[in-house]
């Protein structure tokens, strides 16, 4: 992370559901409070990294609903990529993990100017947790890298900064990572054979729904680009 001081970090949500049952569950009265404290969270985890002035933004999308405005998300994420230039993108990949990480992933996928994408493993319904690609999307050549002792260290004095995530994150330790080139997706189908992880979780979404929602907004933005072609 020490290494991407000249990026631009982008956190479609704010971490925040507005249920509230991650925030009560970490002790939270307020909605707010919780949303604040990821937010710290992330900037703690940039000062640990030495990259405390790395430039960041977050689109204020409400936790678990990125995946209801995929059209504008996609829209938003192509704005920033006419503005920042990036030679390269870093995002999630479609796993069906979490409906805000595929949604992610869509958005990235159908920007325009979106060249060169780079993914690394989250979670997903077959691995959770331990930083492994699924294996039915092993589609292209994957980097894995062997942490040394010292990065190693690194690594877990910046996943320390995420305490309220400390749960979720308990299976980011491993000694190496993954990198790939991202594959061709179809997100008009679900990653897997169902049920994807988040079919098992109440969060708002599951897979036969997001693929309703991907094959909607594809549509939308088609017909969107037809219009400017007309005009």
């Amino acid at each position: 992370m020490g290494r991407f001081a000249n990026s631009h970090f982008v956190h479609v949500t704010d971490g925040a559901p507005r249920n509230e049952h991650d925030s009560r569950a970490h002790g939270f009265d307020r909605l707010d409070d919780y949303r604040q404290s990821r937010a710290d969270e992330f900037q703690a985890a940039l000062e640990c990294a030495g990259i405390g002035g790395a430039s960041h933004e977050c689109l204020d999308i409400p936790d678990q609903e990125a995946s209801l405005r995929l059209a504008e998300l996609t829209r938003r994420i192509r704005s920033l990529i006419e503005q920042h230039r990036p030679e390269v993108i870093f995002t999630h990949p479609y796993e069906g993990g979490h409906p805000d990480h595929d949604a992610c992933a869509f958005a990235v996928h159908h920007a325009e100017g979106a060249t060169a994408i780079i993914e690394s493993p989250f979670y997903n319904a077959r691995n959770r947790g331990t930083g492994v690609f699924l294996s039915s999307a092993e589609q292209t050549g994957q980097v894995v890298y062997e942490l040394t002792p010292e990065e190693l260290a690194r690594k877990h004095a910046l996943i320390a900064c995420f305490k309220t995530q400390r749960e979720t994150l308990r299976g980011f330790t491993a000694t190496e990572e993954r990198y790939r080139v991202a594959p061709e997706y179809d997100f008009s189908t679900p990653p897997h054979e169902p049920p994807v992880l988040y079919d098992g979780f109440p969060w708002g979404m599951n897979s036969t729904r997001f693929c309703e929602l991907a094959r909607e907004a594809e549509q939308e933005m088609r017909d969107r680009n037809r219009d400017k072609v007309k005009r």
